[in-house]
């Protein structure tokens, strides 16, 4: 068994008109981190931040190489910090939410970002291997100011009208199965960053783990998500509270913290 992961985030952005992030690499390289708590031959992770995290890149990472190396007793982790957003110009799909990478174009959403409805989905489906695939997201669609998210012209008018030498093996665990996905927040909230943590509140809480592992060497994806989606809506005042998506039999994850 290995723990096959693609972790990308994104602070720079190529196109002027989208404004740089401070913390979203500062995400990923510390989530890429939690993995080091794993025996390093059963850990095959790939890190894509800023200049490196582009369309193509992510494309070929996730769609291409991991359905070639993934076996059926692997686990895969997909990670992204950045900005998410809607179409910032077009009205033909008001409900379509895209994360927003290095080389996507502030006018052309659609066209050089990653569709979150039906791009991820077939991402997922080409990784038919793995019994259990988590993906998570620190960013935000609401198109709201503000956050890892921006808003467009259009919308805008709108409105203005490791831990210690244990290595955990991932030999014997029992990990369940599961495709699931946990979103930093609602489709209508602003995913945070906070120089006073130095990461997206959502990550910060993921980077803690939850608060009653135990010492079991896996931890319950719903038990994660609930403790995790629990501390981000007190320390937002309610204001932002993570989502799950997807299906899980039993799925739980190795303990990295």
């Amino acid at each position: 068994m290995v723990l096959r992961a693609v972790i990308a985030g994104v602070d720079r952005y190529q196109d002027t008109d989208i404004k740089n992030l401070s913390y979203a690499t500062a995400d990923a390289l510390a989530v890429a981190d939690l993995l080091g708590r794993l025996h390093p031959s059963e850990v095959d992770a790939e890190v894509l931040v800023d200049e490196d995290a582009t369309r193509r890149n992510l494309m070929v990472a996730i769609g291409e190489r991991l359905p070639r190396v993934t076996s059926e007793g692997d686990v895969v982790l997909l990670y992204f910090a950045g900005h998410g957003s809607p179409e910032t110009t077009a009205t033909i799909d008001d409900a379509a939410r895209y994360l927003v990478v290095h080389d996507t174009e502030y006018d052309s959403v659609f066209a050089t970002g990653l569709d979150m409805e039906r791009e991820l989905p077939r991402l997922f489906e080409r990784i038919r291997r793995p019994r259990l695939v988590l993906m998570l997201i620190d960013a935000c669609f609401s198109g709201r100011a503000g956050g890892r998210t921006f808003e467009g012209p259009r919308l805008r008018a709108e409105r203005s009208h490791v831990r210690g030498e244990h290595r955990v093996s991932l030999k014997g665990l029992d990990l369940g199965e599961g495709r699931l996905m946990i979103a930093a927040c609602d489709d209508h909230q602003v995913a945070r960053e906070e120089a006073a943590i130095g990461h997206g509140v959502f990550t910060n809480y993921l980077l803690k783990g939850p608060s009653a592992a135990g010492d079991s060497e896996t931890v319950g994806i719903l038990h994660l998500y609930e403790d995790i989606a629990a501390s981000v809506r007190g320390h937002t005042g309610g204001l932002q509270t993570p989502v799950l998506n997807g299906r899980s039999a039993l799925a739980r994850f190795p303990r990295v913290w």
